[in-house]
């Protein structure tokens, strides 16, 4: 009897990982300023890593009165983009524009009825018109929108996503300049309901789809992929809660990471494995008050990366969308990615491979180019940078724990088990 009681315990701890994942709460380090436009304005975000200096990367901000708003990492507005009411926004590196491989910013605006394609200099910090024209998708207004490169062909695609729950990719061929690409629409599938979140991931070849209020869909990223999909999780019987938001990935080197996504009911930030065939669920995240900082309320977005985004995160950041903030309108905290991992009772991966892994799912550029389409290298080997304290020293750049809590407590168990099946019988 004593056997089998231990033995039923052993195997409802085992299941814990499971059933009972951690939810941990983490201050901001800092905030952006406000959004300019008043109300329900915020309609996505993207970073804009600089090809050289961390500490002049960008938050591109999506606000749906005033344009594009270009905020530095130390929460300042830099600039606005007055050239209609932008309600998505997603960046892609490597992309030759007018003969010189740089990051290109795509957004969607919804007074064009399309998307619009922009560079940012990396002196100025300016951003301009790519010369490419206005990606107008008949039918309907992309209110969403994610780049994607496809690893094995390098051919170039704009994903749109509508309120209408219509997802249309776009490839551009030619060069990005001048509007000399061309623009050739390839697939539409119907999600089912109001599109609220695109992100790809370029290394897996995979598209994630966020439907409002039912949950996050995982589709095949190259054109040729057919239109089923499977859930990664849902407001039904998941771990969801209502109104839901904005997905973003952690791309650590070569194709670990984590994929974000906003549950904006209960103010949290879920975190996924990047794996398609699992997205093991890891925990979750919620913003509190730090001070003179508030805490993050009835979040939609969320942006991440690992690189280096100035002093003050120097292992990469997350950005979360707050709607109630109390110094003003929407606005942005910004906390450290391993303030974040390493809270959890089995941490998370923390990269430190350089600026050679990809952002958001995207690929750097590694050559000079040549062919017809915008230049994209292929995805590179797996980067492992220097090893600092508290790291694990097997070439995964992450703080890890070797055993988990509920792993420890099964080995003790093991050996009460066997102490109990030894001891002789009265």
């Amino acid at each position: 009897m004593r056997f089998r009681t231990f033995l039923v315990v052993a195997v409802l701890l085992a299941g814990l990982p499971a059933r009972a994942q951690p939810s941990i709460q983490v201050q901001s380090t800092l905030e952006t300023q406000p959004v300019l436009g008043t109300g329900t304005v915020v309609q996505g975000a993207a970073l804009w890593a600089h090809p050289t200096d961390p500490a002049n990367s960008l938050l591109l901000v999506a606000d749906n009165q005033n344009g594009l708003l270009l905020y530095q990492t130390d929460g300042t507005l830099r600039r606005r983009l007055a050239e209609g009411a932008v309600l998505g926004v997603d960046v892609q590196e490597g992309v030759r524009v007018g003969g010189i491989s740089q990051s290109l910013v795509m957004v969607a605006n919804q007074s064009l009825l399309g998307l619009v394609a922009y560079i940012i200099d990396p002196t100025t910090l300016d951003i301009r018109g790519a010369g490419l024209a206005t990606i107008v998708a008949q039918g309907f207004t992309p209110t969403s929108v994610a780049l994607y490169v496809s690893p094995t062909s390098g051919r170039f695609f704009a994903f749109a996503g509508s309120q209408a729950g219509i997802v249309v990719p776009f490839e551009l061929t030619g060069q990005v300049a001048d509007g000399g690409a061309a623009v050739t629409q390839v697939r539409t599938f119907d999600v089912g309901g109001p599109v609220v979140g695109l992100a790809v991931d370029d290394a897996q070849r995979t598209l994630y789809v966020v439907e409002q209020n039912v949950g996050i869909w995982q589709y095949g990223a190259e054109p040729e992929a057919a239109d089923a999909r499977t859930s990664v999780d849902d407001v039904t019987g998941g771990g969801l809660t209502q109104p839901l938001g904005g997905v973003a990935l952690y791309t650590a080197s070569g194709v670990r990471g984590y994929l974000l996504a906003v549950s904006g009911g209960d103010n949290a930030v879920r975190i996924y494995e990047r794996d398609p065939s699992a997205h093991a669920f890891r925990g979750s995240f919620v913003v509190v008050q730090d001070g003179g900082i508030d805490a993050v309320d009835r979040p939609r977005h969320v942006v991440v990366t690992h690189r280096p985004q100035g002093a003050r995160f120097p292992l990469g950041l997350v950005a979360v969308h707050d709607s109630a903030n109390t110094a003003g309108n929407e606005n942005f905290k910004l906390v450290p990615w391993p303030e974040i991992a390493t809270r959890f009772t089995t941490p998370l991966v923390v990269d430190t491979g350089g600026s050679g892994t990809p952002v958001d799912g995207g690929t750097p550029d590694g050559g000079d180019g040549g062919g017809n389409g915008p230049v994209i290298s292929a995805p590179p080997p797996p980067v492992v940078g220097e090893v600092p304290p508290g790291y694990n020293e097997n070439g995964s750049s992450c703080y890890c724990a070797s055993v988990s809590v509920p792993g420890t407590v099964l080995l003790v168990l093991a050996g009460v088990l066997l102490r109990s099946r030894r001891r002789p019988r009265a």
